[in-house]
């Protein structure tokens, strides 16, 4: 055997080896950033009781406290998205990073209920820069599109745990302080920027700015996210909520008018038209809104018709966590062997599944019954998701990972905001929770069944 070729034949092993170390240092930095913003949504909602008895805030207050970082977050996905391919994935990752942490801690010393809104606020801002900025390190670490799509299953994995895991670690922190349910973020960004150190630069592609299109982006995605959750706050007669609405729907047509004159718009009109971006961006929208009003709707039911407490209740998500880490493993095995389109069709049929046995049980429904399909619908949702993501990321050039990650998940948060405000109002119109929940679950599985027919119809013959 020729010493030279055992050489060569060693020496490319190793840089193989090396070269798959950076991308599993950018998925591991990616999937934990994605559990810890997707935890943030959730695990201070059991804290707020506590918190406001130390603080003082009537029940408004404590929704901003919630919402304050919704808010922030969904209106800043586009810029965000937008600096990520303009100055470079990992460095607006890192800054990201950093100022999650200090927000963190900003938060867990709050001494009013008005500072901890604005640490929230800061937490949402910091929560914009992550979220694309993680997608497109993932694009950037793994160009072949089989590890691509585990990563994105391994990304995935760690936003839809967080769902289940926020409630329970919220429960089991806040008899010892609640401070702690926003310091035990630090070590975690921690840990994602000693793991993004060893990731690879991410190129710059410096571009003009569309200061006209970000004002408008900002502002029209304040008010109206705003004017939503109002709606599910002060109810559907309210005017103020109405107007904000009205204010921001307006404001969000002046900035798409302004997207086809622009001479570098932030968000370019022509990903529209691309079929899989229209399909990934309805599949983010449905399912966040259908998950976001279940959890909610189920939350005030298990507590309210059934009595449980806070922990109790949270425990009835912890085996949704489990499945939905396993989907996302299995679901990158399905990516990988039948492809994407599979997978989403498959991921939605039993998300539809999961919403239908829980509508047509019989009343009452147990706890079991609500514990089984939040299974059920997030292995379903847990297949479908990295699906989505990689489809998104499939559509476009490495240029505007960036703006096309920001666009699916600025879809995901105002759907996840709209789901809460939606079901909420729902709730109070219907005389019991348990027809609440009931409305919730049929509805849900109409619309995925809606998206699932639209999702056929577009990739017919193709």
């Amino acid at each position: 055997m020729d010493p030279m070729a055992y050489g060569r034949s060693a020496a490319d092993r190793h840089g193989r080896r090396d070269a798959r170390h950076p991308a599993a240092f950018a998925t591991a930095a990616a999937s934990i950033a994605s559990f810890l913003v997707g935890m943030d949504v959730l695990i201070v909602n059991v804290a707020l009781p506590t918190i406001a008895r130390d603080l003082g805030g009537d029940m408004a207050v404590q929704q901003w406290v919630v919402d304050g970082y919704s808010l922030l977050f969904a209106a800043l996905l586009l810029l965000c998205g937008n600096l990520a391919d303009c100055w470079g994935a990992k460095r607006v990752f890192i800054a990201g990073a950093t100022l999650f942490a200090a927000a963190s801690l900003f938060s867990s010393f709050a001494w009013s209920m008005a500072v901890l809104v604005a640490g929230r606020c800061l937490l949402g801002v910091a929560s914009a820069l992550i979220l694309p900025a993680s997608m497109s390190l993932i694009n950037e670490a793994n160009p072949n599109p089989r590890r691509r799509a585990w990563a994105l299953a391994l990304w995935g994995a760690g936003g839809a745990s967080a769902s289940a895991v926020g409630p329970l670690l919220g429960g089991l922190l806040t008899p010892v302080h609640w401070s702690l349910v926003f310091a035990i973020n630090v070590p975690f960004c921690l840990l994602v920027l000693l793991l993004t150190l060893r990731v690879a630069p991410s190129p710059r592609r410096p571009k003009p700015f569309d200061w006209t299109g970000q004002t408008l982006a900002l502002t029209g995605f304040v008010l109206f996210i705003a004017g939503v959750i109002e709606i599910g706050s002060l109810g559907v007669n309210s005017p103020l909520a109405w107007g904000l609405t009205a204010g921001g729907a307006f404001t969000l047509a002046a900035f798409v008018r302004s997207q086809t004159r622009a001479r570098a718009p932030m968000m370019p009109l022509g990903l529209f038209r691309v079929r899989g971006m229209q399909v990934a961006l309805m599949i983010g929208f449905v399912m966040i809104f259908n998950w976001y009003g279940m959890v909610f709707i189920s939350t005030m039911f298990l507590q309210n018709d059934r009595g449980m407490g806070t922990l109790a209740a949270g425990l009835v998500f912890v085996p949704s966590a489990f499945v939905t880490v396993f989907g996302n493993i299995v679901g990158g095995r399905i990516i990988t062997a039948l492809g994407s389109r599979f997978s989403i069709t498959l991921g939605l049929a039993i998300m539809i599944a999961g919403f239908l046995f829980e509508f047509l049980y019989p009343a009452p429904i147990p706890v079991w019954v609500i514990a089984t399909g939040l299974s059920v619908v997030g292995f379903g949702a847990a297949i479908t998701t990295p699906a989505a993501a990689g489809v998104v990321l499939a559509s476009v050039d490495a240029a505007q990972a960036g703006i096309a990650s920001a666009m699916f998940n600025t879809f995901r948060q105002v759907g996840g905001a709209a789901g809460v405000a939606v079901f909420g109002v729902v709730a109070t119109f219907l005389p019991t929770l348990t027809l609440a929940l009931r409305a919730v679950f049929l509805a849900s599985a109409a619309l995925l069944a809606l998206i699932l027919a639209f999702e056929l119809l577009c990739w017919r013959g193709r």
